[in-house]
């Protein structure tokens, strides 16, 4: 059974903003840290929750469980995440097609890999 195709809300300029804002990022943003940097637009918090929660859905960006908090990745092709364990940053890894396939032939759908490496940055270390 396949999935809908996710339907596209209308483009209101809150959410724009809050699209361009994660767009614009690399560093994997909470909904808080897209809040805070929107601040000045009057965009409020919950705002913020929602156009997130409605662009996951729609796949144009990928939600992400790091510490016990959601963030928001830009990336939504296949690749790894790697997390210092000391400060908690996190980005991507590309991931070799071998491994994105490799074990799998048997589905007929990938929907998504997780695959994250935990230790220190080199900051941290």
């Amino acid at each position: 059974m396949s999935k809908d195709p996710p339907v596209a809300r209308r483009a209101t300029w809150q959410k724009v903003a809050v699209l361009d804002e994660v767009l614009s990022r690399h560093d994997h943003p909470t909904a808080a840290d897209v809040h805070v940097s929107l601040r000045s637009t009057g965009i409020g918090l919950a705002t913020v929750y929602r156009h997130l929660a409605n662009l996951v859905e729609e796949g144009t960006v990928r939600a992400v469980e790091h510490n016990g908090e959601t963030r928001y990745d830009c990336n939504t092709g296949p690749h790894a995440h790697a997390a210092c364990t000391r400060c908690g940053e996190l980005w991507d890894v590309p991931l070799p097609e071998s491994l994105v396939t490799h074990g799998v032939e048997r589905m007929s759908v990938l929907d998504e890999v997780h695959l994250t490496y935990a230790g220190l940055c080199s900051a941290c270390e």
